[in-house]
């Protein structure tokens, strides 16, 4: 098989194999494939990629992959630089795109760059640095407790339950709800446990989660009302008997009642873990029962509301207090301790090689103080 050197003077021609060689030798050599991949060759290889794995987000997918097609289609993989993926992210904010959506995007074309290099023989040589854009969407929403309770009596009954899981477990939304949502096969309220499954959770790992107290009652009242309206019902979340899919109306009309617009059912979660930690929970705990894989996930989720600076000034100022070695009398009191017996003070004195131990007794002396200005009386250790 013959590759042209894409040279156009002979003497550069011919060094272009010893360059070759010399790639092989390092292990960076460029099979021929890498310079014949196209752009859309690679779109197939992320798209299998997906259904193997069972992702559930490809329609997402194609709505980055519409855009990317329009800047790279019909281009070789090899010709997809650091200069190409700057003009197409100067480009997209013109077009309305928001700095994370292309994000994501490049997100998406660097994912399918990863599994071309992983391809054999690689369709992927060199993958080029990708430019990223500041992004400042992060909801940093949470619920105090008395505004989870108020919520809770203003929502319809079918969102009561799913409130209480989230607030209490910091369980997903998706893994509460919808024909994957927790069923009370999985709950045990003698032991008062709740068992995800694999297929359920969003790492594919299975959790277990325990109840008490006022959770522990709500799933209780839930399944004497489930066995009595709809016994054969197997959903936890459902209404008239059917799983429920989607409540954003009933939600957002219960937040608009009570003084709360514009909060997230998901606020539930990062509530859940900021409890958790407030609790004294250990964090690689708290990360196991909201099923967080990463820490830089659970510590954009582990909030610091304004109440907590404040306890923690209260804090600092209480030890503060503590270390204190003086305390404020004014000039009228500090005459008052003046004119009491001088405190007499024993001192032990080490004298001399292996020397005996000599006792005397130190008078405490202080220096008369006038005005009106508070003063502080140190206690100071007696010095010999």
């Amino acid at each position: 098989m013959f590759r042209s050197t894409e040279q156009y003077e002979k003497r550069k021609a011919q060094k272009a194999p010893q360059k070759a060689e010399g790639k092989v030798a390092e292990g960076q050599w460029e099979s021929p494939v890498v310079h014949r991949t196209k752009f859309e060759a690679l779109i197939e290889d992320l798209r299998r990629d997906y259904e193997l794995k069972g992702r559930k987000t490809w329609p997402r997918r194609l709505q980055h992959l519409i855009h990317l097609r329009k800047a790279f289609q019909n281009m070789r993989v090899k010709a997809i630089t650091t200069d190409r993926l700057q003009e197409y992210v100067s480009r997209r904010p013109c077009e309305g795109a928001s700095n994370a959506t292309i994000n994501r995007a490049l997100d998406c074309l660097y994912r399918t760059l990863v599994l071309g290099t992983r391809h054999m023989p690689p369709k992927v040589g060199k993958i080029p640095h990708f430019p990223r854009l500041h992004e400042d969407n992060v909801r940093e929403g949470y619920f105090e407790h008395d505004e989870f309770l108020a919520l809770r009596g203003a929502v319809p009954d079918h969102i009561k339950v799913a409130m209480t899981i989230a607030y209490y477990t910091a369980m997903r939304k998706g893994e509460i709800i919808g024909a994957n949502g927790l069923r009370w096969d999985q709950i045990n309220l003698e032991e008062g446990s709740i068992r995800l499954v694999s297929r359920q959770t969003k790492t594919k790992e299975p959790r277990v989660i325990y109840m008490a107290s006022d959770f522990l009652l709500v799933m209780m009242k839930a399944k004497e009302l489930r066995d009595w309206n709809y016994p054969h019902c197997p959903y936890v979340c459902h209404m008239n008997g059917k799983p429920i899919t989607n409540f954003e109306h009933g939600w957002d009309a219960a937040c608009k009642r009570v003084g709360l617009e514009g909060r997230a059912f998901h606020d539930l979660r990062r509530t859940g873990v900021r409890n958790l930690i407030r609790a004294g929970v250990p964090e690689t705990v708290a990360m196991q029962i909201s099923g967080h894989k990463t820490r830089s996930v659970f510590d954009r989720y582990n909030i610091t509301s304004e109440r907590d600076l404040k306890q923690a000034a209260t804090k600092l100022s209480d030890y503060i207090q503590e270390q204190k070695v003086t305390f404020p009398v004014t000039a009228s009191q500090l005459s008052e301790l003046l004119a009491k017996e001088p405190v007499m003070q024993p001192v032990e004195k080490i004298g001399g090689e292996g020397g005996d131990l000599k006792s005397r007794v130190v008078r405490t002396h202080a220096l008369p103080l006038g005005g009106h200005a508070p003063w502080r009386l140190r206690y100071a250790p007696v010095t010999p």
